[in-house]
């Protein structure tokens, strides 16, 4: 297959060189090509086993949309959710009908942000989590990533989904599964009530720096854990007043996780191998190490994840105390109270609209 890989961050690296190395022909669009080098070398693990190293050479390295999108089956971005809307603006005239574009992850309002390449007839599939653990080693020469045993997408308004899960098993070599329908995606609880929980327990409560970089992970707490439940009942009550859809594959973190209890999902969340060394969104000051507000952690995960999340809820009537204490926080702590997608832009004011939506 011929690929063009949006991105050039640690997920867009990995699926660089792994798909190159199975013969597939590989463009990256970034904004730093001079900074890559065709051969990218690669460190991987699998479900556990010892790192492997390899290496493979990319088609083409560009910052020419026209370039990099020329021919190709599928168009993979994985750019975060606060650019997505400028790049759909930079690269509308070389979309068509004949364009697959496949979010990675596909939650944080790409059906609305994308909206100008979905005007052009270009089709929008959606990973509902992400197919690696990665880490880049060097910015465009090297990197190091972890696969995950399965994957699972949805494609947007009923696009023919069968094909594409097909092609998805010939590029990441895992099975992949079809949730029945785009919204699974947008209200997977995943980087939006994941991040925010530990976020909003880290930062929320006093405004006291800290003296080193907290271990995001390894360093999980019971208030954030709690803070985790508490928001993924929220997401499963919008599923629940939502039965007209088959949300069925939106499965609880307690499932997800295997862990039904506080303490268990401390635990759980502390003791991933791959996550251990993942440090905090923060930054150093003169009085100490504090959150970095324009980390993609708190720009994503709130303005595009959880408030999203929230927009459902309201819209369905619902009542979401703890969305409402996390969002509430961060609108107070950055000043930033314009919501980045608003669901009535895009005619969502009931739950009939969802459902004409989606």
């Amino acid at each position: 297959m011929k690929i063009c890989i949006v991105g050039g961050g640690n997920l867009g690296t990995a699926m660089a060189v792994d798909f190159a190395a199975k013969n597939h022909s590989v463009n990256v669009l970034t904004s730093r090509p001079q900074d890559w080098q065709r051969k990218i070398f690669a460190s991987v693990s699998n479900y556990g086993e010892p790192a492997q190293e390899f290496n493979a050479d990319l088609n083409l390295v560009t910052s020419e949309a026209a370039e990099a999108f020329d021919s190709v089956d599928y168009v993979f971005v994985t750019l975060p959710s606060h650019v997505q809307a400028a790049f759909a603006d930079r690269v509308a005239p070389f979309v068509d009908d004949k364009t697959k574009l496949v979010m990675i992850p596909g939650f944080g309002g790409a059906e609305f942000l994308l909206q100008p390449l979905l005007k052009r007839g270009a089709e929008l599939f959606g990973f509902k989590r992400v197919p690696y653990i990665a880490r880049l080693k060097q910015y465009g020469k090297s990197v190091w990533f972890e696969r995950k045993s399965s994957i699972s997408l949805a494609a947007f308004r009923g696009k023919e989904v069968a094909a594409v899960v097909r092609d998805m098993e010939k590029l990441f070599v895992v099975p992949c599964a079809a949730s029945g329908n785009y919204l699974s995606i947008t209200l997977t609880p995943s980087n939006p009530v994941l991040h925010t929980s530990r976020l909003y327990a880290m930062f929320g409560q006093s405004d006291s720096a800290f003296e080193h970089n907290e271990p995001f992970y390894a360093a999980w707490n019971d208030e954030a854990s709690d803070t985790l439940f508490k928001l993924d009942d929220e997401v499963q009550a919008i599923c629940r007043a939502l039965p007209e859809f088959d949300l069925s594959d939106v499965v609880s973190l307690k499932v997800h996780y295997e862990s039904d209890t506080v303490p268990a999902l401390t635990k759980k969340l502390r003791g991933i191998p791959s996550l251990s060394k993942i440090l905090s969104p923060m930054k150093q000051t003169a009085d100490g190490w504090r959150p970095d507000f324009d980390n993609r952690y708190f720009k994503c995960d709130f303005e595009f994840g959880l408030d999203l999340l929230l927009q459902f809820a309201e819209t369905l009537k619902l009542n979401s105390p703890t969305m409402n204490a996390v969002m509430n926080w961060y609108r107070r702590k950055t000043g930033n109270f314009t919501r980045a997608v608003k669901l009535s832009d895009y005619g969502i004011n009931s739950a009939e609209d969802i459902y004409k939506f989606y």
